[in-house]
């Protein structure tokens, strides 16, 4: 317990180290498609970027096609997007805004916003780049432009 914060809330992450250079918080989340998705099964298998967003936050809908790109180009080499919606009962926007932009990685669902507490997310965009150990490696903050050479580098790094 923290002295001046109120006990028993969940308002906070489990873990104080939802970091760079820390173990990814495990989470289940349903998906779009009405499967589930847990970050665990992962780990020892693919660098996953972790993304969080929302249908209306315009830096979002800017970054998506650059998440497509880098998607489309490293999708075969082990390389895995999940893209956490915030949002409470907007599933028909969220499959508009996915049809639209021609999505194609999988969107997890996280209308309670546990998962992103988790992360301790307090702005949109949020990226987070998790290597195969399930290792945080990055975390930005706002719009990232992941098809740029910088970003190809660093998910290259951690393929191979």
């Amino acid at each position: 317990m923290i002295a001046g914060l109120p006990s028993g809330t969940d308002v906070w992450a489990d873990d104080v180290r939802p970091d760079t250079g820390h173990l990814a918080p495990d989470f289940v989340l349903r998906t779009l498609d009405g499967n589930t998705v847990r970050l665990s099964e992962y780990r020892g298998k693919k660098v996953v970027l972790m993304n969080f967003w929302a249908t209306w936050c315009p830096p979002c809908r800017l970054e998506m096609p650059t998440m497509q790109q880098i998607y489309s180009e490293y999708k075969a080499k082990g390389f895995e997007i999940l893209a956490v919606n915030i949002e409470p009962d907007v599933q028909q926007e969220i499959r508009d805004f996915v049809k639209e932009l021609r999505l194609t990685f999988p969107i997890a669902l996280d209308p309670d916003m546990k998962v992103s507490r988790k992360f301790r997310v307090i702005g949109l965009p949020v990226s987070i780049l998790i290597d195969r150990q399930g290792i945080i490696r990055t975390k930005d903050i706002g719009y990232h432009d992941w098809a740029n050479k910088a970003s190809r580098m660093r998910v290259e790094s951690l393929l191979r």
